[in-house]
């Protein structure tokens, strides 16, 4: 056997073993709040805000933490309420309904905040800075859509 293939494969796998195992799924929220953080922060340097513009978005963010944080976490409790009754095999159609029903009205409240959220962050704004936000917005909506139909094509579903 051709020891200079096995070699990297071998440093794979030692590797490999050593890695921690993934983080459980509640690390995701954090994730997505850096992430979250990260766009914000590159959007605030784009429109160029003021130190009076950077300090009211701050406060804004601020005074609705607590809400949104409180709001997504509903929201993933009534998704596993749903899944749970999903995956029992005994569940009853009114049960499956009121679990559904619960989770539309969880990811309605978070949307209907974050709606909010946003519309007070946009009034602090200029009106030539809204126009850029827009674009901005658009442009990485625009570039979120062409990677998902990159790994939907990667996985095997077209379309």
């Amino acid at each position: 056997m051709n020891l200079k293939l096995l070699l990297p494969f071998s440093l794979a796998a030692a590797l490999m073993a050593q890695a921690p195992p993934p983080g459980p799924p509640q690390e995701l929220p954090q994730l997505l709040a850096g992430r979250a953080g990260m766009r914000a922060g590159f959007m605030a340097k784009q429109l160029n805000l003021s130190a009076d513009q950077k300090a009211a978005m701050k406060a804004i963010g601020q005074k609705h933490k607590d809400e949104m944080k409180a709001k997504h976490q509903a929201k993933r409790d009534a998704r596993k309420a749903f899944q749970a009754v999903m995956a029992d095999p005994n569940a009853k159609n009114a049960d499956i309904q009121a679990a559904h029903q619960v989770l539309s009205q969880r990811s309605l409240d978070t949307a209907l905040a974050g709606h909010a959220l946003r519309a007070e962050m946009r009034a602090v704004l200029t009106p030539e800075q809204q126009s850029q936000a827009d674009k901005l917005r658009a442009d990485f909506k625009a570039k979120h859509q062409e990677r998902m139909m990159h790994l939907r094509k990667g996985l095997g579903m077209e379309g």
